[in-house]
């Protein structure tokens, strides 16, 4: 938590200090302090204990998410009042051990905002609640049958076994990956996070100065804002032309409103013009790329729903994500970033945290489907890493010179559309080079920059073995370290004897890189 935030000693202090942050556009610091002013209130509510607190906390979100819904002030008179009378850790075992989900369940669990909900907080506070409440808070989490057979506020014997809690967590898949995501090298943060920053820095400062039509093209018109390449999302251009005011409104709407809510409205306004025939579609993604630009604090970058669905459920398995009832991409995404945070692991980087999903749905397309990666090579510029000390530049430099003269010589021997550059290997890193045999398997390339073969094979071997055979990596046939450096003796008979007594498929190419970068002479040592 910011230290300035930390500093706020009541809730209206929290709430002032938020509004302030939001203005200014200092969006992550917004929402901090709004955490510490829904702690301070539930504290100068009476609430002690922190499953009493996180209650409270709970109690206040769904007010806060019905207000939005609803345009006007909300207050939950009947829990309040049943609060009063029972007390706060009777009144959620009461609304928990109901067989039909509470108002405030579903509230925010269409806001993705499930683990604010008395169930979660059961489930993670189950040494204050009875046995049967926790099951039944756990049923209700996980989509499973209510239990039955237990009086609503009676405490469970002794002989019930807890359940252990619904806890999030980082499995060695998803560690792998992440580390792989955390490689400053990778292409997501060298080349698309300065673009997005770019984009993310624009729409907060036209919105702050009130000129929301400063981003008509960028969010309605523009195929790749660095958010998200619409595809075949986009709307004709004469017909966001010709509702360019009514579009700008939109940009408005969302400005005020970033809730799920508001997500759903927006797209049933896009419904009521398609019907009317003023659109001929309702462009969902472009409403979800504007919804993630004007609102990176709650929403990520993965804006197609397809997309979003198939990582939700990698995170579910691999990160413990309680996957929302709501079907919706906002609900969806706020859920996801939501549990992102909880997860502690990108701290204040934002940015990060909502590139983060579209590096899992590359990493899985190498799994699952890799015939839809398009084949190919793009030259990477020295300028992308202009912020590299100069050694690692000049270094990185040279890995991409090689890199394009390898890719030419790969695409002479296995054919147009054979070979790939930066690869996704499915287990969090990226393939120098991939090329594919006629029976679609892999022979796959790394490429070091170093004085010696030595070097280069001690350099590579780690990633090829990773990246190759590591569960759910790429399985090739073969593996090849690319150097500049010569083929050695002692490296030669290393290498040989990793194929001869280790069966390991693993050669050295020599890329000769010319001092005028005009001849290339690529040749196999071995």
């Amino acid at each position: 938590m910011d230290e300035r935030v930390a500093r706020l000693k009541t809730s209206t202090d929290a709430r002032r200090f938020a509004e302030n942050a939001r203005v200014r556009g200092h969006f992550d610091l917004a929402s901090e302090a709004l955490q510490r002013a829904s702690d301070l209130r539930a504290i100068e509510d009476g609430y002690i204990t922190p499953a009493q607190q996180a209650i409270a906390a709970a109690l206040y979100a769904y007010e806060e998410q019905q207000a939005q819904t609803k345009g006007q002030s909300f207050r939950a008179i009947r829990t309040r009042q049943m609060i009063a009378k029972r007390g706060a850790i009777e009144t959620a075992i009461h609304l928990v051990m109901n067989p039909r989900p509470s108002s405030g369940f579903a509230v925010l669990d269409e806001a993705g905002l499930q683990a604010l909900t008395f169930e979660a907080i059961i489930d993670r506070f189950q040494d204050e609640f009875p046995p049967h409440a926790v099951a039944a808070a756990r049923a209700r989490l996980t989509g499973k049958t209510q239990p039955t057979g237990a009086p609503m506020s009676q405490h469970g014997s002794a002989d019930h076994i807890a359940l252990p809690p619904l806890v999030h967590f980082i499995d060695s898949d998803a560690r792998s990956l992440l580390t792989g995501f955390e490689d400053p090298n990778t292409w997501f943060l060298v080349r698309w996070m300065p673009r997005y920053r770019e984009t993310v820095d624009a729409i907060s400062h036209a919105l702050k100065n009130d000129r929301p039509e400063d981003l008509f093209d960028l969010i309605w018109k523009q195929p790749d804002n660095s958010i998200s390449h619409a595809g075949q999302g986009l709307l004709k251009y004469e017909t966001v032309d010709r509702m360019r005011d009514d579009l700008i409104q939109v940009i408005r709407d969302i400005h005020q409103d970033g809730t799920p809510s508001n997500f759903r409205r927006i797209v049933e306004r896009f419904e009521a013009w398609r019907i009317d025939g003023r659109a001929h579609m309702v462009p969902r993604l472009l409403i979800s790329r504007a919804f993630a630009g004007i609102h990176p604090q709650t929403y990520h970058t993965t804006v197609d729903a397809k997309s979003q669905n198939q990582v939700m459920k990698w995170f579910v398995e691999h990160t413990g994500l309680l996957m929302p009832r709501a079907t919706d991409w906002a609900s969806r995404a706020h859920a996801l970033t939501s549990h992102l945070d909880s997860l502690g692991t990108f701290g204040e980087n934002t940015l990060a945290r909502n590139i983060f999903p579209w590096f899992i749905v590359d990493q899985l397309r190498a799994r699952v489907t890799p015939q839809a990666i398009p084949p190919g090579h793009s030259p990477r510029p020295a300028s992308a890493f202009a912020d590299l000390p100069l050694s690692q530049r000049a270094i990185q430099l040279r890995h991409n010179v090689v890199q394009t003269m390898l890719f030419a010589k790969l695409v002479e021997e296995f054919g147009e559309g054979m070979v790939w550059t930066e690869y996704p290997t499915g287990t969090g890193g990226y393939a120098d080079a991939l090329a594919r045999l006629p029976n679609g398997r892999a022979v796959l390339y790394e490429i070091k920059i170093a004085d010696s073969a030595t070097q280069v094979v001690r350099l590579a071997m780690g990633q090829l073995m990773e990246y190759g055979f590591r569960v759910g990596g790429l399985e090739p046939v073969r593996i090849v370290v690319v150097g500049e450096p010569e083929l050695d003796e002692g490296t030669c008979k290393f290498l040989v004897r990793l194929r001869d007594e280790f069966k390991l498929p693993i050669e050295y190419l020599q890329v000769t890189v010319p001092d005028d970068l005009e001849l290339v002479q690529l040749t196999y040592a071995i």
